[in-house]
């Protein structure tokens, strides 16, 4: 349990504020382990050429234990110590890369036990349905929404469309920052599903339509990074031929959500409560997810493990290769990353695009039905607002068979 709690939000704050004395790293026990974490072919690189990507078929193999500086006869050159390999003075860096200490590190996500795979799985999978709950839950009440406000059911309407467009929209600003190694995955669940908890109250106690409709938009915005880092979270934990499992389920998860909520909420007290169930059921998981969601990024992970290791032994040119090459990054780059590369990449790359018009296509028409369903359940077949919810089972039933 403590392996669990040790890398979650909860953790890091326990750690925090213990300076490292509770929930401790094997590396806090035992400083001299950095030499077990020490990549040697990579750091042989890093002062060979500079980097620590693989050699080009031109370049000669640092293994040869010199540069060609050093084959030229120079007595002056120096040597990465831990390696001994000597440091190129042209392209070379004294850097000593942090990596896995071995293929069976227990840090890695791809080697956690099942038991911890499965309990992270779920908990994505109840982020994902705690916030994308919030499209279709709005289409039980929508009647009281014309009554309320006394505008017509197409404007009423606009209440799911404007969640469905923030959602649609947010991904490319917060999935691209999901990878940085510096801020990693739980940062961007934590905040944003914190933001979308309390964005909750305004949209719930609305002082007149617009405000309802620009808190719709904001709360599907705020909420939509899991949409598609969810199943970069579960890729992180399976290996490829295991990943279409644990992406199927999260699937069920993200389609599922309005299935038997909403409706007996929006009949008995009207859309607002609707909105509270939202709250609630968001709110509960923002909590689980805080005690609970441990980091899934092995890129985040190296990146705070060389920091410890930095803090601890004072070697100052201790650092994961995500590290060394966010040194070369200017906060342009990042913003490039960020916020013009997934634009430019659906555009410019033609299956990207195909593929985005398809998921757009059938959004639509999965949106589409959540509409229709009150028109004709309720106005032709004469449900109830609570019966009209046992409609969407269908949907639940028809994704657990594709599976």
């Amino acid at each position: 349990m403590a392996e669990l709690i040790r890398d979650t939000a909860f953790g890091h704050l326990v750690r925090f504020v213990t300076r490292g004395k509770v929930l401790p790293y094997a590396e806090d026990r035992d400083p001299s382990l950095w030499k077990e974490y020490l990549s040697e072919e990579k750091t042989r690189r890093m002062a060979h050429h500079g980097h620590p990507g693989q050699l080009s078929h031109d370049e000669p193999s640092p293994s040869s234990g010199a540069s060609s500086r050093t084959r030229a006869g120079s007595d002056s050159q120096n040597i990465n110590s831990p390696t001994g390999q000597p440091i190129d003075q042209e392209k070379g860096r004294d850097m000593n890369v942090v990596d896995w200490f071995d293929e069976n590190d227990p840090e890695n996500p791809m080697n956690w036990s099942t038991f911890k795979k499965v309990f992270v799985t779920f908990e994505i999978c109840f982020l994902t349905w705690s916030v994308y709950i919030g499209s279709a839950i709005y289409s039980a009440g929508t009647e009281t929404v014309v009554k309320d406000f006394g505008v017509s059911r197409t404007k009423a309407t606009l209440g799911l469309t404007l969640f469905v467009a923030g959602y649609g929209i947010g991904p490319m600003l917060w999935a691209p920052m999901s990878e940085i190694p510096m801020i990693g995955r739980n940062p961007v669940y934590i905040g944003t599903l914190a933001v979308f908890v309390i964005f909750q109250v305004p949209t719930a106690l609305p002082t007149n339509f617009a405000m309802l409709l620009c808190f719709r938009f904001l709360t599907g915005f705020i909420g939509s990074p899991v949409l598609a880092t969810g199943g970069a979270s579960i890729g992180d934990l399976f290996p490829p031929k295991k990943r279409a499992y644990g992406i199927g389920i999260w699937g069920i998860a993200a389609v599922c959500g309005p299935v038997l909520v909403g409706g007996f909420a929006a009949q008995a007290k009207g859309w607002s409560w609707t909105i509270w169930e939202l709250m609630w059921l968001s709110g509960f998981c923002l909590v689980v997810l805080f005690f609970f969601l441990p980091e899934t990024s092995s890129a985040n992970i190296l990146y705070r493990r060389s920091r410890r290791l930095r803090k601890l032994t004072g070697i100052e040119n201790l650092k994961s290769e995500a590290e060394i090459a966010g040194e070369q990054m200017t906060p342009k780059d990042v913003a490039l990353i960020a916020i013009v590369r997934p634009i430019t990449l659906n555009f410019q790359e033609p299956m990207v695009f195909l593929l985005n018009l398809y998921i757009a296509l059938v959004y639509g028409l999965l949106y589409i039905w959540f509409e229709s369903f009150p028109i004709v359940f309720t106005g032709i077949y004469k449900f109830n607002l609570g019966q009209e919810g046992l409609a969407f089972v269908g949907i639940l039933v028809g994704a657990i068979l594709v599976m």
